[in-house]
């Protein structure tokens, strides 16, 4: 395929196979079949909005810190995130100061993570409350410490769609709901493309790329520059990101990490479905075959329903999720090239 032009990040699969060797096997549940769920997500029974505060007796609400990094990972683990200690330490370093923790006798029970984008917007996300603590209100004094600091803000969140009348119950107001994604994971193996697709791009590692032109390609995506967080989240040790080149110009970047169960992908956006699929495989090339791929992906995106189709038979679905918002809706232009989001902690996409 492309193995010429990635021979730059060729050294670092030894690397990267030898961190996440897990892999599934040749077909997941049959349950989760994600071609035929895009209609729509599963009914949930709704959720009782009540609490017994016997439990929550000695909770202490703070801001989080760089050692509290453990506990989030530990709550992390418990809520069988699919993610790393590697992008909870990256987390921090993104926004220390926009963790709130929930501590009962010395550990986190709790927490969630927000950031500043500008003086108007804040992302919100990795929203955890300890299954023992649970039922007791600790979500609750954590949602509406969050509220006293940030709720005159326009606050953004990706809610997974069955909570989101909880969280209207939170916050005390409808929330203005749009864009729908999906929360996929299983192995890839099909590419559905053009036999000569992948002549016309070059694939690069992005520490060969001008970081002011990816920048501003990320900007076209995200609206709002972030370019702290694009050096941190890329600059991660264990991520491998590649750029789409056609005729010397960005068309395309991706991401791809160790998780705790294979890898997790994320951003991928590329300028159409070909050069996306092309991206797409060029990353999970990197990795061991039969690997895990977990990723958001919006459902409005082309190359993401061909993928899903192509590879039926090992992709599951987890969640489907709404994006949010609590003061004004903002589109994003290409939200439609989105194949996968950033992360779903700190961002629009």
């Amino acid at each position: 395929m492309i193995t010429g032009m990635l021979a730059p990040v060729v050294g670092r699969r030894v690397m990267i196979s030898r961190l996440c060797s897990t892999k599934y096997g040749e077909r997941l549940p049959t349950v989760l079949d994600p071609f035929c769920r895009l209609a729509g997500p599963v009914p949930v029974p709704r959720r009782a909005f009540t609490w017994n505060m016997e439990g929550s007796h000695g909770l202490l609400i703070r801001r989080g810190r760089k050692e509290d990094i453990p506990g989030v990972w530990k709550l992390t683990e418990e809520a069988t995130w699919n993610t790393h200690q590697d992008m909870i330490e990256t987390y921090f370093k993104i926004s220390e100061k926009g963790w709130i923790i929930a501590e009962k006798d010395g550990k986190a029970v709790g927490c969630i993570l927000a950031h500043d984008f500008n003086d108007d917007l804040t992302t919100v996300g990795h929203f955890i409350v300890s299954s023992k603590m649970r039922k007791h209100g600790v979500g609750a004094q954590i949602i509406k410490t969050f509220l006293e600091e940030y709720g005159d803000r326009n606050i953004h969140f990706n809610s997974i769609s069955y909570m989101t009348d909880t969280y209207e119950r939170y916050i005390g107001s409808p929330l203005l709901k749009g864009d729908v994604l999906g929360k996929y994971f299983g192995v890839f193996k099909n590419f559905p493309l053009p036999s000569d697709a992948e002549r016309k791009y070059h694939i690069s590692d992005v520490r060969h790329i001008d970081q002011s032109d990816l920048i501003d390609y990320d900007t076209s995506y995200h609206v709002i520059p972030r370019p702290e967080m694009l050096k941190l989240w890329l600059g991660q040790t264990t991520a491998e990101s590649l750029v789409l080149l056609e005729k010397g110009k960005i068309v395309g970047y991706g991401s791809i990490r160790p998780a705790r169960n294979g890898f997790y992908l994320g951003p991928l956006y590329a300028e159409d479905t070909i050069g996306t699929m092309v991206l797409f495989k060029a990353l999970v090339d990197l990795i061991p075959r039969d690997s895990n791929v977990d990723f958001f992906l919006p459902h409005a995106n082309e190359a993401g329903r061909l993928i899903l189709k192509a590879n039926k038979n090992t992709v599951g679905l987890y969640a489907t999720f709404h994006k949010c918002f609590t003061k004004s809706y903002i589109l994003l232009p290409k939200w439609n090239n989105v194949f996968a989001v950033l992360f779903n902690e700190c961002g629009l996409c």
